[in-house]
């Protein structure tokens, strides 16, 4: 997509962080936005900033994690625009205080029912609404570095948050092969360290996951998160240029690369032995 003066979009956990950041980097370049997100506060007042810069916006406040407002939100898109073109699936929440088999059945449930099911909501949505648009699009699913590998640390417990970045990874893949043909790219964005709220999503959890908490990341990280982690404004501008150029994976950060290098030098290894134990035979 080089065009982007008068397109659609439909941006997901818009309220804060990279979500606010894509959707203001889009409507920059003269897109309508729709922008969706459990809070509403919040919401409402991005909306305004981006009104108040120019911008044509509408402001929904939408559970990911619950399909049925999902389809209304995209029949609301429908009537109020008339179409859609660009979808960033970005709302996203994290737990990864406590090891895996520590970890409450409610945060399991809210972490894979916002990060992975509120994905394929997202796709099953809107993007029959792009398709019916005609005009092709794109779709950009926010997924994470930890969505290609999985590292060891004294602050975190990575497995879950990983396991449904993984599962944003391969939708991603998937939904690319299922849209190439349609003139619709797909890219799964795969953050480092960014500065944003995600420290503290569980203050939006709702009722049927426990109700709003505190301690799903550890402070120290969180910390870190705000301190050296990227502008989100940086992220944005790095999804326009991904989109620009239909790339599958969108990176944020160079000296991440390694941590995937090694990785793959561990799954070439195993290959090795399995090379190894099949001659032996």
């Amino acid at each position: 997509m080089q065009d982007f003066e008068g397109r659609i979009a439909v941006v997901t956990g818009a309220a804060s962080g990279i979500g606010l950041a894509i959707a203001t980097s889009l409507a920059a370049r003269g897109v309508l936005v729709a922008l969706m997100d459990i809070e509403h506060d919040a919401l409402h007042e991005a909306a305004a900033t981006l009104s108040g810069a120019g911008a044509t916006v509408l402001p929904l406040v939408v559970d990911v994690s619950n399909r049925e407002k999902m389809y209304e939100a995209a029949a609301t898109v429908r009537d109020r625009f008339g179409g859609l073109d660009i979808l960033a699936n970005n709302a996203g929440v994290v737990h990864n205080s406590a090891p895996l088999y520590e970890v409450p059945d409610e945060a399991i449930d809210w972490s894979i029912d916002v990060n992975v099911y509120g994905v394929l909501s997202g796709i099953k949505a809107f993007v029959p609404l792009i398709i019916e648009t005609g005009r092709g699009g794109h779709v950009v699913n926010t997924g994470s570095i930890g969505g290609f590998q999985v590292r060891r640390s004294e602050h975190w417990h990575q497995a879950l948050y990983a396991a449904t970045k993984y599962a944003v990874t391969a939708l991603s893949e998937g939904l690319r092969m299922d849209l190439e043909d349609l003139g619709i790219g797909v890219s799964v964005l795969a953050p480092s360290a960014v500065a944003t709220n995600i420290g503290t999503s569980d203050r939006n959890r709702p009722g049927r996951f426990g109700g709003p908490a505190e301690g799903s990341l550890n402070p120290v990280v969180d910390h870190m998160l705000r301190q050296t982690g990227v502008a989100p404004e940086v992220v944005g501008e790095r999804v326009i240029q991904g989109i620009i150029d239909n790339e599958a994976y969108i990176f944020t950060h160079l000296d991440v690369r390694e941590w995937l290098e090694e990785r793959h030098r561990a799954i070439e290894a195993a290959f090795d032995a399995t090379r190894r134990f099949l001659a032996a035979r």
